[in-house]
């Protein structure tokens, strides 16, 4: 029972004990005087009466007259004429009639009528004694009509009591509610500070006492989540420009051709700064760093509005730009522009003697390739390229482009898709989910992957049409819905209001039995936060879950976004969770892990394919794994 009904009822029982206690003396007052109202009447009757009577000489004739005229002009009950001895000479009794009062009422309380006598004497000689009885009706009946008020006005007065305890309880104890808040907050992994202090001393302390607690809280929250992003700093990004250096460059690339998504799929333009050690024997070494900062902010501000382009820095001489989804002459306008721009500060910040130049490069990868095979042939491809110039390289059926998007779109709407599962296991190989990547049917009946048509599909704005029939096939097909499924969705869907409302229709209807995951790209994720917290407790509401694919540490995020979202997991890659957690010196470092499990988050560690690593991530704790170490996707 709650402490508001605690007190409601001890408070409200106090209330009631009071108010009818003072009821009660008020009843019995008004008895008692009405009691004595009628013995003091009754006495003056009395004594006027017996005044009267002794005029009679003892005449019992004129008495009786003298007795029946007072009686019949006044409200009594008996009046008797008594002799010296005791003995009735005269009585006149008044017949018995019902009362205007329920009987119930009148077996409350006892009631006595009081008798009143007087002597009656003819001059000094007594006659007897007069006794009267007052008629008690109108006692009762005024009685009830007082009980009558007193309920009422008791209903009043409880009403009012009643209410202004209730108000005043709920603001007594809303301070409570704020506390009670605040630990469910803390205990979802929320640090909600109650701005509102309460004036009673008790409930103030507590209140200033939890937000200490809950500033502590999230100070080692700020403080885990910094030492995080200092030591993914520290591993992938270059310390001269702020881009990302090597590893960054292959843990981004290797991620992508993993992820049989829209990213599996790209251009990659790389910027080469020829002639770098001419300069530095020239200008001098901190010349030419400011040269590079110069070169690294025309690149960073050239590509600032795409927000899908990742930048690094592979080595001193060359800047690579990873362009995910995109085709070869969706970059051109970048390149021309950038080669334009570069050259400008090339001749600006070298003096004539220096022979430097700039080189651009765009190359493709695809899931065929790898982070090391791609940087060979971005070397390969530099040595045929002349100064000042862009090579691109050959791109394989773009000409086929447009036939290639008319047959996407026609086949999507045909629903002719299928799904590949992947399984994701826990480190006793019991299977969580299963991830379904989908599958395209062109018009002979040949199957592509994602990474061959969502490029195209998000081009030509099909993802949220893709996502409702993926997600209509799987509920629909039996194979699948019987199991736990995690589906790829894309940041247009949850940013769609009619298609979010139109997965809460799909999800009640399903069985309860039919469990769903719904994940997508950490990067998607971070353009559209909101968003995804209100499709995340939409999920959660529904009985089903929401996770994050490809999380890594983006710099210009704060990691707070992973309280307001709360999702159920992560799926973070192999290599990139066995670099953060490695440390350096053979030191392990769990910052990363700690941080995700203190917000009860489950990590996945994907794209096993080392034995190695998983057994290290195993020693480390990590317990749920997906790869093709483990299990390939598989048709259904």
């Amino acid at each position: 029972m709650s402490l508001f009904k605690q007190i409601s009822i001890v408070m409200s029982l106090f209330l009631f004990v009071v108010i009818l206690t003072v009821m009660t003396l008020n009843f019995h007052s008004a008895k008692q005087y009405a009691q004595q109202e009628l013995y003091a009447n009754a006495q003056n009757s009395a004594a006027t009466l017996s005044l009267s009577l002794s005029n009679a000489r003892g005449d019992i004739n004129t008495m009786s007259t003298m007795i029946n005229a007072v009686f019949d002009s006044g409200y009594y009950k008996e009046i008797s004429l008594l002799d010296n001895d005791g003995k009735k000479i005269f009585k006149r009794t008044k017949e018995e009639t019902s009362l205007d009062i329920p009987v119930w009422f009148s077996k409350l309380y006892s009631f006595e009528t009081p008798i009143a006598s007087s002597n009656v004497s003819s001059g000094w000689n007594p006659i007897g004694q007069i006794q009267i009885t007052s008629l008690e009706d109108n006692a009762h009946v005024k009685l009830y009509e007082n009980f009558l008020e007193l309920i009422q006005t008791f209903f009043i007065i409880a009403l009012l009591t009643f209410t202004l305890l209730f108000f005043l309880l709920k603001l007594i104890l809303s301070s409570l509610q704020r506390l009670k808040e605040q630990a469910e907050a803390v205990s979802d992994n929320q640090c909600l500070i109650n701005e509102n202090i309460p004036s009673t001393t008790e409930f103030k302390e507590v209140t200033l006492a939890m937000n200490k607690m809950v500033l502590k809280v999230k100070e080692i929250f700020e403080k885990e989540a910094a030492a995080v992003k200092n030591y993914h700093k520290a591993l992938y990004t270059d310390t001269l420009t702020s881009l990302g250096n090597r590893n960054f460059f292959e843990q981004k690339i290797n991620e992508f051709i993993a992820s049989h998504e829209a990213d599996a799929n790209g251009v990659i333009l790389t910027l080469y700064f020829d002639g770098i050690s001419d300069a530095n024997r020239v200008i001098g070494h901190e010349n030419v760093d400011l040269l590079i900062q110069k070169l690294a902010t025309i690149v960073k501000n050239k590509l600032q509005n795409e927000k899908s382009a990742l930048i690094s820095r592979i080595d001193g001489t060359k800047f690579s730009m990873i362009f995910p989804g995109l085709q070869k002459e969706d970059i051109e306008n970048y390149a021309d522009e950038l080669l334009t721009q570069a050259m400008i500060a090339l001749e600006h910040d070298c003096v004539s003697e220096c022979e430097c130049s700039i080189k651009l490069v765009q190359t493709t990868y695809n899931t065929q390739d790898n982070a090391a095979g791609i940087i060979n042939k971005i070397e390969k491809s530099l040595l045929d390229t002349q100064k000042n110039t862009i090579h691109y390289s050959s791109d394989e059926g773009a000409e086929n482009n447009t036939l290639q998007k008319d047959i996407i779109k026609r086949r999507i709407k045909e629903h002719s898709i299928a799904l590949a599962l992947q399984d994701v296991y826990d480190n006793e190989n019991n299977v969580l989910h299963a991830e379904a990547y989908v599958r395209l049917f062109d018009e002979n009946r040949q199957m592509h992957e994602a990474g061959d048509f969502i490029p195209l599909v998000h081009k030509m704005g099909l993802d949220t049409e893709l996502d409702q029939n993926v997600i209509n096939y799987a509920i629909k097909e039996p194979k699948i819905h019987q199991n736990n499924i995690a589906i790829n969705i894309s940041s247009r869907f949850i940013q769609d209001k009619e298609s979010v409302q139109w997965l809460k229709g799909r999800l009640a209807s399903i069985s309860q039995d039919c469990k769903l995951s719904f994940e997508i790209s950490n990067h998607s994720l971070l353009s559209c936060v909101n968003e995804g917290t209100e499709f995340s407790n939409m999920l959660r509401n529904a009985g089903h879950c929401f996770g994050i694919d490809r999380f890594n540490i983006e710099e210009e995020s704060n990691l707070n976004y992973l309280q307001m979202i709360k999702p159920e997991y992560i799926k973070i890659d192999s290599q990139y969770l066995y670099s953060m957690l490695q440390g350096e010196q053979a030191q392990n470092n769990p910052v990363l892990q700690s941080l995700i499990e203190r917000l009860d988050i489950k990590i996945i560690a994907n794209n096993i394919e080392n034995k190695s690593i998983k057994e290290f991530l195993e020693k480390m704790g990590i317990k749920y794994f997906q790869g093709s170490l483990l299990s390939k996707p598989k048709l259904v």
